[in-house]
């Protein structure tokens, strides 16, 4: 049916032109933007997710730009480091060589200032954007065990939605050379122990001294009628020799021994070395052998044997007889030039100090008495301040010192006194009553400590022409020093790999956030565009529809003509 007030065939070609247009334009805004979801009308849940991970990938970015700072101060600092490296090598080498006598200290001085200057102006230069890892101001450095630089390396968004920032971080404590407040590398180490006192390295070995009466030998110009002979077949000579205090036995000398001893006929003694050969032969003959009779310089030295079972360790002469004119005995009736009895070992030591012994730093070392059970003893800051009555852990003195290893070392059987500026350790005699060489022995050794060598004076203050300082302590700190920054940059070179790495990481992660990103909300180039074709076709087949629904009514009218 027709009407000429309701057009229906116009409306519907009407309503599908709308529609095909509505799709036209939609198409055609996808291929011109390139996104199938542009706004959240096109696709809630995709255009929330996507415009979520847009913002991220910025974040991401940011991430990129700081790890990239990082990597730049890291580069910075590493290749100062490689310069500083060699220039301490060069600082030891100069100090070793000082050790020469015939150097000229004040020459190698005027290089180790230059060295100095060189690697003070790099370490100065090692900045990017203002920051300086190596020179810093940092209060307290030298109290502190960690301060850490932290560079952004991560953005992280949870599950939950919620987002943190993560960081990696840069201990300055393992890197500053020169700190304004101390506690650099280069610098005096707080926590050192210097020379421990002058325990450092050692292995001492000290032993009891033989006991010794020394004699002048007074003959032969002064004994009468010297050309005949001396003694004659009816004349001798005794004397008591009592050794270590526990036998006593009476030596002869004769014309017989006088002879057999010296291969002579007339009885004759001529010197101390001769009458030192007469008394051994003489103990002999009696089939003993106390100790030994010398006669270095004309003297006679008569010393002790150490008698097995004895403690002590001495030889005393008593009771000397002579049937020659005057009781003539060739000054062995004189009271002794020098008489020693044994004594019990010790060992003499400088004190390499004053030095201090901070908290949580600790020293010990091994003791041995007459090749007994070793003892180890550790000393550490409660101990001094206990003993000393301070509080802060310092020993000044030798007599300091001495009242501290006397502490530590009761019951070892082992002493240890002041003697001057020397510390003496000696063995307890009422532990160890035993004198002599043979019976006395003490060992200190197994000196360790647990920081290591702390050197306790700053790179820049070395001064070898001063006598007082002491080069082995300036070569040890040196070559600590030196591994403290080889230590440094092998920790910068791994903080400079783990930045690279998450920098590298970081990129990838950015595409790939991308690449999620246009899969959710990117148009498809290839349908876009086949789908444009098509609707344009209908778009044109619509307005052939519209015209020819409108048409209509003009027929209709043609009928009332």
């Amino acid at each position: 049916m027709s009407s000429i007030n309701t057009n229906y065939s116009s409306m519907a070609a009407l309503q599908t032109l709308r529609s095909v247009t509505a799709d036209l334009y939609a198409t055609q805004n996808r291929v011109s933007t390139g996104l199938r979801v542009e706004k959240a009308s096109d696709n809630a849940a995709y255009w929330s997710v996507a415009t979520t991970m847009r913002t991220d990938n910025r974040a991401l970015s940011a991430v990129s730009d700081a790890l990239g700072l990082g990597e730049a101060m890291t580069d910075t600092s590493s290749s100062a480091l490689a310069s500083i490296v060699d220039i301490i090598g060069d600082m030891k080498a100069k100090v070793i060589a000082a050790t020469e006598k015939s150097v000229d200290k004040a020459k190698i001085q005027d290089e180790l200032d230059a060295l100095n200057g060189r690697l003070v102006a790099t370490a100065t230069s090692a900045s990017f954007s203002g920051e300086n890892w190596l020179n810093t101001d940092i209060p307290g450095l030298d109290l502190m065990t960690q301060y850490n630089k932290s560079i952004v390396s991560a953005f992280i968004r949870g599950g939950d939605g919620s987002v943190r920032v993560d960081t990696t971080d840069v201990d300055l404590t393992r890197l500053a050379l020169f700190n304004s407040s101390g506690g650099g590398l280069l610098q005096a180490d707080e926590k050192s122990l210097g020379l421990i006192g002058g325990l450092r390295n050692a292995d001492f070995t000290g032993v009891g001294q033989r006991g010794y009466s020394v004699y002048w030998f007074f003959g032969p110009a002064t004994l009468p009628n010297p050309s005949t002979g001396v003694f004659t077949a009816t004349d001798k000579m005794t004397f008591d020799l009592t050794v270590d205090g526990a036998e006593t036995r009476t030596v002869t000398i004769d014309r017989n021994t006088i002879d057999a001893a010296l291969g002579t006929t007339n009885g004759y003694i001529a010197n101390a070395n001769d009458f030192a050969t007469v008394i051994r032969l003489a103990m002999s003959n009696m089939g003993w052998s106390p100790g030994s009779v010398t006669s270095p310089g004309g003297l006679l030295y008569f010393t002790s044997g150490e008698i097995p079972g004895s403690s002590a360790s001495s030889m005393v002469i008593s009771n000397v007889t002579s049937t020659l004119a005057g009781g003539y005995a060739f000054a062995l009736n004189v009271p002794a030039l020098q008489r020693q009895d044994g004594t019990v070992a010790s060992y003499q030591f400088g004190f390499a100090g004053p030095f201090a012994v901070q908290r949580d730093v600790a020293f010990s070392f091994s003791v041995n008495v007459n090749n007994g059970a070793t003892k180890t003893v550790t000393i550490n800051r409660s101990l001094v301040d206990s003993v000393l009555g301070t509080n802060d852990g310092k020993i000044n003195t030798a007599g300091d010192y001495a009242r501290i290893l006397g502490a530590v070392l009761a019951g070892s059987g082992m002493q240890a006194t002041a003697a001057g500026s020397n510390i003496l350790l000696q063995a307890d005699s009422a532990m160890h009553p035993q004198a002599g060489a043979t019976r006395s022995t003490i060992r200190l050794f197994g000196v360790t400590d647990n920081i290591g060598y702390a050197p306790n004076f700053d790179i820049t203050d070395i001064d070898i022409t001063n006598p007082a300082n002491d080069l082995q302590n300036y070569i040890g700190g040196i070559n600590m020093m030196e591994q403290k920054v080889i230590q440094a940059s092998s920790y910068l070179g791994d903080v400079s790999k783990r930045l690279n790495m998450q920098d590298n990481f970081v990129n990838t992660l950015q595409d790939s956030v991308a690449s999620g990103i246009g899969r959710l909300i990117d148009a498809d180039m290839e349908e876009e565009s086949s789908r444009l074709t098509a609707l344009q076709s209908q778009q044109q087949l619509a307005l052939q529809s519209l015209w020819i629904a409108n048409s209509a009514p003009q027929n209709v009218l043609q009928l009332f003509q």
